[in-house]
């Protein structure tokens, strides 16, 4: 099991302090409550804390390209590249690791920047977790639950 603590630190790396309670409570849903990024899904595919389904494979494809090993950090990468890679070819490919789509790309950034930690807990959700069980009412009071120590993620002596 890791520590949410451990999992917010690497997450403040990638992503605006307005979404880590956000992405926090996501993971805390996906995982079980283990926060631990070799979780498999009970009678599915899923793995690790965003619980890769169909992810999976361009995940791995990306960690045997970089020469990345699977880790909390990897995967939390991956997902920020999924969010803020917006690079296409000349043919109009995109160029990342996963294509989530350029309008949900836009949504959790446009969310992550003016959104409450409810509003990024459900967009974060809908447009890159798209869970077949949502269990939205877990997510959001885990969110809510760890909004309590927003700001120590990113300036940790304001708590003392």
């Amino acid at each position: 099991m890791s520590n949410p603590l451990y999992i917010a630190g690497l997450l403040s790396k990638y992503f605006p302090e307005s979404s880590i309670s956000a992405i926090l409570g996501n993971i805390d849903v996906e995982t079980g409550g283990t926060f631990d990024y070799t979780t498999k899904q009970r009678g599915g595919k899923g793995h690790g804390l965003f619980q890769f389904d169909s992810q999976k494979k361009p995940y791995f494809n990306w960690l045997e390209e970089s020469g990345m090993q699977d880790s909390a950090e990897s995967q939390i990468k991956f997902v920020a590249d999924a969010i803020y890679n917006d690079k296409y070819d000349a043919e109009g490919l995109f160029t990342g690791a996963l294509d989530i789509g350029g309008r949900s790309r836009k949504a959790i950034r446009k969310s992550f920047e003016e959104g409450s930690t409810a509003d990024i807990t459900k967009t974060f959700s809908q447009e890159y977790e798209r869970p077949s069980k949502p269990h939205m009412d877990r997510r959001l009071k885990s969110a809510e639950d760890f909004d309590k120590f927003k700001g120590l993620f990113t300036d940790p002596l304001s708590f003392l």
